[in-house]
């Protein structure tokens, strides 16, 4: 019972960084991210203090502040040049640390139980927490008593999720919530491909199999861009196949098995329940629009991408392209997508130089953990796909990366050889 507890408080630990939330009983007061930073920062200095490690600054660390810097300074410029008051990218220094941060709780936590920390075993608990993201998105729309309870902690504009008539899970919803839900994705095939600890243990390969199909399936109904993960994800077991890497491996065949018995079921359950049930049939229309629309009117398009197309807005001028106008504020510009609206922002210099924060990630991660280096690229391909639709990034899929020490890389790199 007392490790199940513990289990359950590491995951909310997760949930309340990658998932963070504003409380409805707090609402002007700071949101779960914020307070998880504060917390886990005081912890961080507490273990530099015991241990006599000081500041770690190793080159992820140092080159993500770096860029942040440049990148808030660079906003600053532009909305000094411009005149306006949109600070909202302008303070993404502290947007960084506090990302940072917020995920640190999570991962000591990790450390006391388990002694190190791999990229598996987040990927469980980011599994975990996502499936209950999911399924409470289910549970919100058909159980009355439960929404209640799930409104009473975390806030959501209820309102305007009933005029749109969209899911929305316990403490995330719409592009955001896709966002990390592909992530996610990402990460769990990025273990199953590599982890030849974790393919020997068959009940854990189902589980993140599983879990993977939950994600897919309901992550869908909430936003599509969940899709974009799984796409992701099979390009990267598909470069991890015999057929690029020459090897056969009696592990990879199990999983493979693994994988297409429970696609096979997952197909099976979606077909039934899309025939049976009027409820799951417009979810699963709208999950998996484009391949309806393609069966049934020859072109893969859904009714968002259709409205995108119009949302194409540029800078009118030489300054704007270079440096922007210093107004990002939602939908001021007209636009939803996510490159548009950060170079009408701060301009190409200031996009360059955010684009090339992720590129430093992907490098920096897939030359360090040089196995998992295809995982990595899919990280860095998530980051151009997203900004098509929005303008989110996706640093809080490697905020746990940041506090792997050395002993943990010995282990991530020990496994992906066993």
């Amino acid at each position: 019972m007392w490790k199940l507890i513990k289990i359950l408080f590491i995951g909310i630990l997760f949930n309340c960084s990658y998932y963070s939330f504003s409380f409805t009983a707090w609402l002007s007061g700071p949101n779960t991210k914020m307070m998880l930073a504060t917390l886990g920062l005081a912890w961080f200095l507490f273990d530099s203090w015991r241990q006599n490690k000081g500041l770690p600054f190793t080159a992820l660390m140092l080159g993500g502040a770096t860029f942040s810097a440049v990148y808030s300074i660079i906003n600053l410029v532009s909305v000094d040049i411009n005149g306006t008051d949109d600070y909202s990218y302008a303070n993404y220094l502290t947007s960084f640390f506090t990302w940072v941060f917020s995920m640190y709780p999570a991962m000591a936590m990790l450390r006391l139980e388990y002694g190190k920390v791999t990229f598996t075993r987040v990927a469980y608990y980011l599994a975990g927490v996502s499936v209950f993201q999911c399924i409470s998105a289910l549970l919100i729309d058909n159980v009355p008593a439960f929404e209640a309870f799930a409104d009473s902690i975390a806030y959501f504009a209820t309102d305007f999720f009933d005029d749109i008539n969209r899911l929305r899970c316990f403490s995330t919803a719409l592009d955001p919530a896709g966002v990390r839900f592909a992530l996610v994705l990402v990460l769990i095939t990025g273990c199953l491909c590599i982890d030849e600890d974790l393919k020997k243990k068959t009940p854990n390969v189902a589980y993140l199999v599983i879990s993977f199909f939950i994600i897919l399936a309901i992550g869908s109904m909430v936003a599509r861009t969940t899709f974009v993960g799984a796409v992701v994800g099979v390009v990267i077991y598909i470069l991890h196949s015999p057929l690029f890497t020459g090897s056969i491996k009696r592990s990879r065949g199990k999983v493979a098995l693994i994988f297409t018995s429970i696609t096979a079921l997952a197909v099976g359950g979606f077909i039934y329940l899309y025939n049976t049930d009027p409820y799951y049939y417009h979810l699963l229309r709208f999950a998996f629009e484009g391949f309806f629309n393609f069966v049934e009117r020859g072109e893969f398009t859904t009714s968002s991408t259709e409205v995108l197309q119009t949302m194409w807005k540029w800078p009118t001028d030489t300054q704007g392209w270079i440096i922007g106008t210093g107004i990002y504020g939602t939908f001021s510009q007209g636009t939803d997508i996510g490159y548009c609206r950060l170079i009408l922002y701060s301009g190409l210099i200031g996009f360059v130089t955010f684009a090339l924060s992720f590129v430093f990630y992907a490098y920096v991660l897939g030359k360090k953990y040089y196995p998992y280096r295809w995982m990595f690229l899919g990280f860095l391909a998530m980051t151009f796909i997203v900004w098509v639709k929005v303008s989110s990034d996706i640093l809080m899929i490697y905020t746990f990366m940041f506090w792997l020490r050395p002993e943990d890389d010995a282990l991530i790199l020990q496994q992906a050889k066993a």
